[in-house]
């Protein structure tokens, strides 16, 4: 009924704009204008009826009436059963914050233990007054066992401190043992770590671009690399002579960590420290020092050739005073993007955007057009 009188209401408007401009034509008003609209007739059975009629026709039920429709025939849409849709979890489900305990200062926590501890006892005593467990040895010690053990202590003392010791030592045996039950093995301890990256996943994946101006020291990149296999980060590195991009995609957990590294704690203008020996001087192999002949000949040729490759590694190494790195883009992803940390050289940006595939190639050239706001003023 209401789409009946939307349509008669969007008709008179029709009409009355049709008048309207038949009016200021200078057209007769009586052109027939009423005869030619007209509404379209009802169809013989509506779509959702036509599979219980035989002949798709509403006049199957005054011929053949309510026992021939095809209700409870064989091949009948109504069944006994009920359909019902699969529950699709809602996106923001997943980062709802859990409510946290209430947080207690360090003197409620021990006051709170020594509750806890008291309630037990308090417990176990009762049961053992009812009769339904059996009452504890006495704990004997080196330090109560006059005031225990008072009439075999005297009798015979070096057998009596000789079972002390004992008790003592087997329960301290027995407190150890229950500790090492309890402890994890490396295999456990690697599979609750894997679980807990699990965990951590279900909250969502996110993605960042960073852009590195220099990343050629091999401490920056063993950094880069290591920590992301670490959190369980994916992605790639790109390297390029006019800059260096890092993508990376995971957990919100292990990329706020992974954030905190390169903008904060990575020193991106201090080198490596050389690792190795230190540099030896040799002898001149021209001074009568015995041993100096050809064979030491040999040797100052080669270090000097050393320090020569020394020196052109240098040269050919870049300067990292003004060395940065900048956070371009961050935000919520569907899906990875990558199996795990790969790094490649990519000398030109087609190379590039070829490796970061056809989705991410936007953010090559997003982090290359990307300037810091001191720059963007010049």
């Amino acid at each position: 009924m209401a789409n009946q009188m939307r349509h008669e209401q969007q008709l008179e408007e029709l009409k009355q704009r049709i008048a309207e401009s038949a009016r200021k034509a200078g057209l007769d008003s009586e052109m027939g204008i009423e005869k030619n609209i007209k509404r379209a007739p009802p169809p013989e059975a509506e779509w959702w009826d036509t599979a219980l009629l035989p002949n798709k026709r509403y006049d199957d039920l005054d011929t053949l009436g309510m026992e021939k429709l095809n209700i409870r025939a064989q091949d009948s849409p109504i069944t006994i059963y009920v359909q019902h849709p699969i529950p699709i979890p809602a996106p923001g489900d997943k980062n709802k914050v859990a409510l946290k305990p209430l947080m207690l200062t360090t003197r409620e926590q021990k006051k709170m233990r020594k509750l806890r501890r008291k309630e037990a006892l308090q417990d176990k005593r009762d049961r053992i007054r009812m009769g339904l467990l059996p009452p504890d040895p006495p704990k004997v010690r080196l330090a109560n066992l006059m005031r225990v053990l008072t009439s075999d202590a005297v009798q015979d003392p070096t057998r009596v401190e000789a079972r002390v010791r004992r008790e003592v030592a087997m329960r301290k045996h027995g407190h150890e043992k229950a500790n090492a039950e309890r402890k994890l093995t490396d295999e456990q301890r690697r599979e609750k770590k894997e679980n807990k990256k699990l965990d951590e996943e279900k909250r969502g994946i996110f993605g960042a671009v960073y852009k590195v101006k220099i990343l050629s020291d091999p401490s920056h990149q063993f950094k880069v690399r290591k920590n992301a296999d670490q959190l369980n980060l994916t992605g790639i590195c790109i390297f390029n002579p006019q800059f260096n991009m890092v993508y990376v995609e995971g957990a919100p957990k292990f990329m706020k960590n992974y954030k905190r590294l390169l903008l904060h704690r990575i020193a991106w203008t201090e080198a490596a420290r050389p690792r190795g020996g230190e540099d030896v001087e040799l002898e001149n192999p021209d001074s009568d020092v015995e041993g100096n002949g050809d064979g030491g000949d040999e040797e100052g040729v080669g270090a000097s050739s050393a320090k020569k490759g020394k020196a052109a590694e240098g040269e050919n190494e870049k300067s990292l005073e003004d060395n940065t790195c900048h956070l371009i883009w961050e935000g919520a992803l569907r899906d990875r993007q990558f199996v795990g940390f790969k790094a490649k050289s990519c000398p030109t940006d087609r190379d590039a955007k070829e490796f970061l595939g056809e989705k991410l190639k936007g953010y090559w050239d997003m982090a290359k057009n990307w300037k810091p706001e001191e720059e963007e003023l010049f």
